[in-house]
């Protein structure tokens, strides 16, 4: 994006079609002889399937089929996974990382409320939902687990039996020697936070529709997600086509956040049922399903803990970490790493320490979402930063002197300029280094000089935040 877009009025191209009632969303799409699934979902967190009775269900009216794991056993394959430990990370931190199978429907266990039993096909889609509430199935109730701090801990009871644990991630990261800094600070301070768990809520709910065509082998399926490649990758799998033979469209979608960007049971199951039934068939998410069946986020709890100089000076940080990850490992080392990544921020930090324990619990699955672990850490960073500057105000001027980079130092960072560059005004050039700056380390600029603010307010009138950390109030 060049400088002339920066406060510049851009007239958006999609409005006038959508302002016009031209949009084409996934529930648009209507195929001659399309059919409509609705699924059955665990209503328990923790449970076995003892037995599934299907009978009642498929003589309802205008039921097609329903469909279980044993029925659709030759197209059950394990969702994709993500977030492998690129090999030149895994040089540096030592991962003890485990994932299990997700299956599209339920083998014999459920493990979150809202995984899907079995699919029920008819010709309409209020037909299909009445059928589903027939379906009878017989469940043992088995032991869940529902906190992450105790999900970590010896003799909880386990998500998956085969990993003896139910830590998916482990992982300690460190810089300089945060023990010795803490036993030498003049002062340490340490807080525990909570970041509670989030769903994504797009306007448009998630949706899919698929059709098979025997003459030329092909599969054409429309999604409403952000990662059609991710789909067509996994539909790879399931149907055991080539990728030239499997054409995923995503038409306008309507709000994805990353929610829609994980890959799901239902992107299998429609494409599945069309090509076992040779009928288009659609799906639509209903709000309720959404909230148990699409990817959650965040959750994670921060046991942190600054040490300092006297004169407010950040001398080391240390945090333990958890992250709730629902009951599978879908995402890998992407939350728990980029949650690390970014807890120092703009900090001046030369002694980490960081204990990661990532964990399965009996929840939905967990999934990156806007910013992906970034504003986990940056929250608890900064409450805890703040938290020093209020208990020592005789310390605030220094501490947001000494603990956060500087203009100039952002410029080093961020700012590069070849020698064809022409020259521009020093007045410019500033205005320029603080807008990069702001760019990059906005929030947390924010947070410094509302750290600062703070604390000297408590201070003699003549304290005053340097020039480097001013900023505006909060809107």
């Amino acid at each position: 994006m060049g400088a002339k877009f920066f406060g510049a009025a851009v007239k958006r191209r999609e409005d006038p079609r959508f302002l016009r009632g031209e949009g084409r969303f996934v529930d648009d799409v209507v195929l001659p002889g399309l059919l409509h699934a609705a699924f059955l979902r665990s209503p328990h967190a923790h449970a076995r399937i003892v037995s599934i009775d299907t009978t009642t269900a498929a003589s309802a009216p205008g039921v097609i089929r329903v469909l279980t794991f044993r029925d659709l056993e030759r197209w059950m394959k394990p969702l994709p996974l993500f977030g492998a430990v690129p090999a030149g990370l895994a040089a540096v931190v030592k991962f003890d990382i485990r994932q299990a199978p997700q299956w599209a429907l339920c083998r014999d266990r459920a493990r979150h409320v809202g995984e899907i039993v079995a699919m029920v096909v008819a010709d309409s889609p209020e037909r299909a939902e009445d059928a589903v509430d027939q379906i009878r199935v017989d469940w043992e109730i088995l032991p869940l687990v529902v906190d992450m701090t105790r999900a970590a801990e010896p003799g909880a009871p386990l998500i998956h039996p085969e990993w003896g644990s139910n830590v998916g991630i482990g992982f300690t990261h460190a810089i300089g020697d945060a023990d010795h800094a803490f036993a030498g600070a003049d002062v340490t301070v340490a807080e525990t936070f909570h970041i509670q768990r989030y769903v994504g809520m797009p306007l448009e709910n998630r949706g899919v529709v698929a059709v098979w065509d025997r003459r030329d082998g092909t599969m054409t399926t429309w999604n409403s997600t952000q990662v059609s490649h991710f789909v067509q990758q996994g539909l790879t799998g399931a149907l055991g086509l080539p990728p030239h033979q499997i054409r995923v469209i995503a038409p306008d979608l309507g709000g994805g956040f990353g929610t829609k960007a994980s890959g799901y049971a239902e992107d299998a199951l429609v494409p599945i049922a069309a090509m076992a039934l040779g009928r288009p068939v659609k799906w639509i998410e209903s709000r309720r399903e959404h909230m148990s069946g699409a990817a959650h986020a965040r959750h994670q709890v921060h046991a942190i803990s600054l040490a300092a100089a006297r004169d407010g000076t950040i001398l080391a940080v240390r945090d333990r970490i958890w992250l709730d990850l629902g009951a599978y490992n879908v995402w890998g080392v992407v939350l728990p790493y980029n949650t690390v990544a970014h807890l120092i921020g703009p900090h001046r930090i030369k002694n980490m320490r960081v204990d990661v324990q990532a964990v399965v619990t009996n929840k939905t699955p967990n999934a990156p979402y806007r910013g992906a672990g970034r504003p986990e850490t940056v929250f608890a960073m900064d409450r805890a930063s703040c938290g020093w500057t209020r208990r020592s105000s005789g310390a605030a001027t220094t501490f947001a002197r000494t603990s956060y980079r500087t203009t100039s130092a952002c410029r080093t960072a961020t700012a590069t300029r070849s020698s064809t560059t022409p020259a521009i005004s020093p007045t410019r050039s500033r205005r320029r280094s603080r807008r990069r700056t702001t760019r990059r380390f906005g929030p947390n600029s924010r947070a410094c000089g509302r750290a600062a603010f703070i604390a000297a307010s408590a201070s003699p009138a003549t304290s005053r935040a340097p020039r480097s950390v001013r900023s505006r109030a909060p809107r």
